[in-house]
């Protein structure tokens, strides 16, 4: 199958990366090789490309962790004659990976009568009517059903996964607090990785919108996320995780919170009076990590449940398959 992956290209946008994007050009690559070509090329993604680059590191959103390097061989794609191509039909599936951010070629397309798809991989839960209307549309943060509007998440590249869990914890909860910026100390991206791999839990929230990287991040490194408020996500967002078993999680181990002051791990948004007076009431437990592992033997077999599950579904080779196979249907 050739298929053209139309790539955000806006060197105005304040970060280079655009995850959803990125995660689904690497799956479609992972399925069919050099007949993805993504034009212009995504050079952070290509591990020979991006260090022929000279950028600024801080127009990475999240510096880059588990996206950067992905793929190889930039200049092994045939980049030449898109425009010419497209007017031949010689693409088997036209893909725009970041639609609201560009709709290039997109007259020349529906003109020559090629097959095309949308992607709106944005926190907003905003649809863009102008081009909902006239294809398949997958949208991350989706709040309703809508005909021809299809929900799509965030997914793992296979080789970032851990392949089984670390035994040895150092850390009941995960030292990063996601908001809390003076926790975002990790400049590497395996140190970053190391700390999920040694601690039991990790807190995780809604953000900007309900899908975040981090959610898979702290999965694919065989860690337990206690998903803040997971009850209330949209049934079309983030649909492919487990979210009743994460809710279950919340609320079975709800008093490892008690362990820490609230806030220093709580935003605002997520503290109530009750919340506060709940935890502070048992601020002063101890924070014995072998005294819960031994109270709790079970733990790491559901760790090694959940690195399963994170293997089985929720690669970007299978979202790049769940895609497709959406657009097969019509």
């Amino acid at each position: 199958m050739k298929i053209l992956y139309i790539h955000s290209a806006d060197n105005n946008h304040e970060f280079y990366n655009n995850y959803m994007s990125d995660l689904l050009l690497h799956g479609l690559r992972e399925l069919y090789g050099d007949n993805v070509i993504d034009y212009p090329g995504c050079w952070y993604l290509y591990d020979d490309e991006i260090k022929k680059r000279e950028y600024d590191e801080k127009r990475f959103w999240g510096k880059g962790f588990t996206i950067k390097n992905i793929l190889k061989n930039f200049n092994s794609i045939e980049r030449e004659n898109i425009q010419q191509k497209i007017k031949n039909k010689y693409f088997d599936l036209v893909i725009y990976g970041s639609i609201r951010r560009s709709d290039l070629f997109l007259e020349e397309v529906i003109k020559s009568n090629n097959k095309f798809i949308f992607i709106d991989g944005e926190d907003d839960n905003y649809i863009e009517t102008k081009y909902s209307n006239q294809g398949l549309y997958f949208k991350r943060e989706l709040l309703s059903k809508y005909p021809k509007i299809k929900p799509i998440s965030f997914a793992i590249p296979k080789s970032k996964i851990l392949e089984s869990i670390d035994y040895n914890p150092k850390n009941l909860l995960a030292p990063l607090i996601p908001g809390k910026l003076n926790t975002y100390i990790y400049e590497s991206e395996s140190s970053y990785y190391e700390m999920y791999q040694k601690s039991i839990f990790a807190l995780t929230y809604k953000k900007a919108g309900w899908d975040c990287l981090r959610h898979y991040e702290i999965l694919m490194n065989g860690c337990v996320p206690l998903f803040l408020d997971i009850k209330n996500c949209p049934k079309n967002t983030i649909s492919t995780l487990p979210k009743d078993k994460l809710n279950n999680f919340l609320n079975d181990f709800n008093d490892i919170f008690s362990f820490y002051n609230p806030f220093k791990i709580f935003k605002k948004k997520h503290l109530s009076f009750k919340r506060v007076l709940t935890l502070l009431k048992f601020n002063f437990k101890s924070r014995n990590l072998e005294k819960f592992i031994k109270e709790n033997e079970n733990i790491f077999e559901l760790k090694e449940d959940l690195l399963d599950f994170t293997k089985k579904n929720l690669t970007t080779e299978i979202l790049a398959k769940n895609t497709l196979d959406c657009f097969k249907e019509l």
